[in-house]
């Protein structure tokens, strides 16, 4: 994983740790967000458990209000008019 990091590329899901350092918080925090629901909740896979990159940049878009879209103006038919 460490040469995928290197390169620029981002895996979709991530470890705990990975998870709160994505965020920037300590993992203490983290866990306490989790279980408070603030954070999104984990999938289990065998005996790992791991946190969706969607699913946390979500949450990041939420909090910083970054959900909302502007209409694309498209001016290619006004030489039209």
């Amino acid at each position: 994983m460490a040469n995928l990091l290197r390169v620029g590329a981002v895996p979709a899901r991530f470890s705990e740790e990975r998870a709160a350092d994505y965020l920037s918080v300590s993992r203490t925090t983290f866990r306490h967000r989790v279980s408070s629901g603030d954070y999104p909740q984990p999938v289990r896979e065998g005996g790992r458990i791991y946190w969706s990159k969607f699913q946390l940049d979500t949450h990041v878009a939420i909090q910083f209000d970054h959900t909302h879209v502007p209409p694309i103006e498209d001016n290619s038919w006004d030489d039209l008019r």
